[in-house]
């Protein structure tokens, strides 16, 4: 019997999927990740942390029209597995197939092709900019970038770029608190700080249980429960280094949760100016075995033999010849 992502050959179709089997799509999008492995190394760990944010973005938007930037580019496997290449997807990294970064020689959705680069939220800015000189300023433009590409000096000049320019843009941190490696720095700690913030978003709901009993007029107390919450959002978040570039800050939200990721969605496309929205995923999510080592697991050895949930029982050297052990 075929399975939903046999169903899937464009974006549009995820749209008539109920939520229960947009799960079992992300679950099938997960086995086809594992079937590849088992024919050549390829990267892994990443791709299966963003299943669920790649399916909650072709459902909020519309990237026949939308632009979308994937950045680092070797996270882009779910996209492709859902923009028409299901069918060809084991052709991937091999000479005349698949490339493992975007390819719009592949297809449309496919913008640029972008490595490692950090220049996703640049080309997403100059996207939008020319779509609102060009009369089409109602398209959307997204950039999803990994904490691994963050401390890019190219990201930040962006940033500076688009809190000046005050275009429609959304930045999606995606941050699984790796690159290919644990992730280092002041930065590194910054955003450690961030994933602490249920913090500050439980304290929120606190404070307006409390205002809320205050007999003061409603906006004085609107006005002092927004001074709190900046002040919380300075102590406990770390969004505030954003939000002192001009981009407003939102999260950080579960990177694995379809429903919640399109509610945030949808709210921050009515937002106006340049936002940042902070997702935590897990890098190797659905594979114990790559969530415990998303080293190993980054680009791993041929995955010989697979268990019981996905459970990688043994490896081996394979494909093309290494230059990295």
């Amino acid at each position: 019997m075929p399975g939903l992502l046999e169903t899937i050959a464009s974006p549009a179709d995820l749209k008539r999927l109920s939520g229960e089997q947009l799960e079992q799509l992300g679950h099938e999008m997960r086995d086809e990740l594992i079937r590849v492995l088992r024919m050549r190394p390829a990267h892994f760990a990443s791709n299966l942390g963003v299943v669920e944010l790649c399916l909650a973005l072709h459902l909020t938007f519309d990237f026949s029209k939308d632009r979308l930037i994937w950045d680092t580019g070797h996270q882009i496997y779910p996209h492709k597995l859902v923009t028409g290449r299901q069918s060809t997807f084991e052709t991937i990294r091999t000479r005349g197939g698949l490339m493992g970064y975007p390819n719009p020689a592949e297809s449309p959705y496919d913008l640029f092709m972008t490595g490692h680069a950090g220049c996703s939220v640049s080309t997403a800015l100059g996207l939008k900019v020319g779509d609102s000189l060009s009369g089409h300023g109602e398209r959307h433009s997204i950039a999803v970038i990994g904490d691994g590409a963050l401390p890019s000096g190219i990201v930040f000049e962006a940033f500076n770029n688009a809190g000046a320019l005050n275009e429609n843009l959304l930045v999606i941190l995606n941050d699984n608190a790796m690159s290919i490696c644990p992730r280092v720095g002041s930065l590194a700690r910054c955003l450690d700080q961030a994933r602490v913030s249920e913090l500050y978003m439980g304290s929120k709901k606190h404070l307006k249980d409390l205002l809320n009993r205050i007999p003061l007029v409603g906006g004085v107390a609107s006005q002092l429960l927004e001074q709190i919450k900046d002040g919380m959002k300075a102590v406990f978040s770390g969004g505030m280094l954003f939000e002192e570039m001009g981009l407003r800050y939102f999260g950080p939200i579960d990177g694995h949760d379809i429903a919640g990721l399109r509610r945030s969605l949808t709210m921050l496309k009515e937002v106006k100016g340049p936002v940042l929205l902070h997702v935590l995923t897990n890098k190797g999510h659905g594979v114990p075995e790559a969530r415990k080592d998303p080293v190993t697991f980054h680009t791993p050895p041929i995955i010989d033999a697979v268990g019981p949930q996905r459970s990688i029982l043994s490896l081996r050297k394979g494909g093309a010849k290494g230059y990295t052990d």
